[in-house]
């Protein structure tokens, strides 16, 4: 025999695993004995194909990208105190305690809230809960469930979970630069941006990055990165916030250490292929980061992503021949700030 609740929460576990795995990803059930606040682990990945025979479906698989997310489910109407336009609010029992379990791991943590309408549709929807917008207040048993956060097989519902599952990445050991006692270029460039206090900050970034691009960049796995146009004008793009360039301006000299000294990196997008230029050949595209803790000498610690753009281009889209490579610097960030 089993209780309605058991049968109902069995509904939604069985709801969330058939969305995960039409994604292409993976998902793992916690046991009671050790849930500790979750009911489940989404395992985040990405589709591989061969690119001689893309729409081959035997030769595809999908790769973990290191993406994890803590999930918690609750399933039925009994939990909704309130809905309007915006969100769902939930009533759940022990919600502070339970929000002291969620904040304490280590991974990205999600509710996902599962029920069905009058006529037997289904609608699922997710919050963050390790947010504090989440929360009413402190010790208020009411959580809010954003209805722009849908969880759902259609594929741009991914998105923004993906997104949320790089967090996860972020609690790896990084590798530090301390410029407060050391200079990695070895006075090549100056370890800040040239100029004075009556010298406009984007004079003095764009002399620094005409000075780095005479110099040129050359990073210990990729080789050779390119400096030149790409780079400065994404950073200063008309839609970009003035605040995020004058970041990026404030952090080219961290970035030109980065690209000289980190060897190690990770893929930030899929790989776009473009088959239809002029030149015949075929043209694969992502963008890769680098990523370290700079120690500054004025402002501490802080980590720092630098984005590259890699053109991997087949010649006469021949697949079999080595492509020609070319790295590009693109933009530089403070991740906890943006881009």
């Amino acid at each position: 025999m089993t209780s309605e609740s058991n049968r109902t929460g069995a509904l939604g576990v069985n709801y969330v695993e058939k969305v995960v795995l039409k994604w292409g990803w993976g998902y793992q059930r916690i046991d009671q004995e050790n849930d500790d606040g979750f009911d489940g682990i989404i395992y985040v990945r990405s589709k591989k194909v061969d690119p001689k025979k893309p729409d081959d479906k035997r030769k595809q698989s999908w790769e973990g990208t290191g993406g994890l997310i803590h999930v918690q489910i609750k399933t039925g109407e009994g939990y909704i105190s309130s809905k309007n336009r915006q969100e769902i609010r939930l009533n759940l029992d022990n919600l502070p305690a339970k929000r002291v379990l969620w904040k304490k791991s280590v991974l990205p943590c999600i509710l996902i809230f599962v029920y069905e309408d009058e006529k037997g549709d289904e609608y699922s929807y997710w919050a963050d809960v390790k947010s504090d917008e989440t929360y009413v207040s402190q010790t208020s048993s009411l959580i809010k469930v954003p209805l722009k956060n849908r969880f759902f097989v259609s594929p741009e519902c991914k998105g923004p979970l993906r997104k949320l599952a790089r967090i996860s990445q972020g609690y790896g050991p990084k590798p530090v630069i301390d410029l407060s006692k050391y200079d990695s270029l070895n006075g090549i460039l100056e370890p800040k941006l040239p100029g004075g206090l009556n010298l406009p900050l984007k004079s003095k970034a764009a002399q620094f990055y005409k000075n780095w691009k005479r110099n040129g960049a050359c990073n210990p796995y990729f080789g050779v990165v390119l400096i030149n146009r790409t780079g400065w004008s994404h950073i200063t793009r008309k839609d970009r916030p003035m605040a995020r360039i004058e970041s990026s301006f404030a952090l080219l000299p961290y970035a030109s250490r980065i690209i000289n000294d980190i060897s190690s990196w990770r893929m930030l997008t899929p790989v776009r292929k473009y088959n239809n230029r002029q030149d015949k050949h075929i043209t694969c595209v992502d963008f890769v980061g680098l990523t370290a803790k700079v120690v500054m000498r004025n402002r501490g610690t802080t980590e720092v992503m630098v984005v590259l753009k890699r053109e991997a281009k087949f010649k006469d889209g021949d697949f079999s021949t080595e492509p020609e490579t070319r790295l590009w610097f693109y933009t530089v960030y403070e991740p906890g700030r943006g881009k």
